[in-house]
């Protein structure tokens, strides 16, 4: 699957007249928590020449490739920094990705030191709290849950509270969110589920786990109690345009 990947973003270089700057994993594969059957869920930034960006007329800033279990979404560079400047989630998860198929230039590099300036804990919390209100609306109900569905809620509720008590990026690996849970038997629990999802597919039903779904809605109730006391936060445009400036005017791939 590895080079099917690296073919794939070696074609759409080809056919967009694009450079990727960095593509990497995103989904559950990154999160830590993959079954056998995961797709893999490539995301990328790329540039176009620098003449591209000098017309009048804006063009399209997504590519997109979907075939399988392989999904691969690229954003133009431009593209990705407006969403940072908005303190956009995906941003901050793709730049932590722990596996990288691709990577060109020191803009990752760059980037990441700038990273902190344009984190919204406010606007991180509405995030990664309002996904884990609708799984666990998903979940509630059921006798037997989706392990997946299971996962999504506890990895989007934990990151909801690390944001709540450390006011900072939640990370990207649902492992380093663990430090979080300070009830031996939830931690138990997670750790025996996490064992069974890497061995069944993503179809698996798994029975209610009432104990750990009753911890998970007190988190997203305290969470939702703390989301006002939380700061908003814009970070500066110049910094970035010099990032976007610096990184077209690289010599081409």
């Amino acid at each position: 699957m590895q080079e099917l990947i690296h073919q794939k973003l070696r074609d759409v270089e080809r056919q967009y007249n694009v450079s990727i700057l960095l593509a990497c994993e995103t989904g559950s594969r990154a999160w830590g928590f993959p079954s056998p059957d995961s797709d893999y869920d490539v995301r990328f930034i790329y540039r176009h020449p620098k003449d591209w960006y000098l017309s009048i007329d804006e063009s399209r800033d997504t590519i997109e490739y979907l075939n399988g279990d392989l999904d691969l979404v690229g954003w133009d560079i431009r593209k990705g920094l407006r969403l940072l400047r908005k303190s956009n989630a995906a941003m901050f998860e793709r730049l932590q990705s722990p596996i990288i198929y691709l990577e060109r230039t020191d803009f990752r590099q760059q980037l990441s030191v700038l990273l902190p300036d344009y984190f919204s804990c406010r606007a991180g919390l509405h995030h990664y709290l309002g996904m884990a209100h609708n799984y666990y609306k998903v979940c509630e109900p059921a006798d037997e849950v989706k392990l997946k569905s299971y996962f999504y809620l506890m990895r989007t509720a934990l990151a909801s509270l690390w944001i709540v008590e450390r006011k900072s990026i939640p990370p990207l690996r649902f492992q380093e969110l663990l430090v979080l849970v300070k009830d031996e038997q939830t931690l138990a629990t997670i750790g025996s589920l996490l064992e069974l999802k890497a061995k069944v597919d993503e179809r698996y039903l798994h029975p209610k786990e009432t104990a750990l779904e009753a911890y998970l809605k007190s988190v997203l109730d305290f969470c939702e109690s703390k989301a006002n006391e939380l700061e908003k936060q814009q970070g500066e445009t110049a910094p970035l345009n010099t990032l976007f400036r610096e990184t077209i005017d690289k010599p081409w791939h």
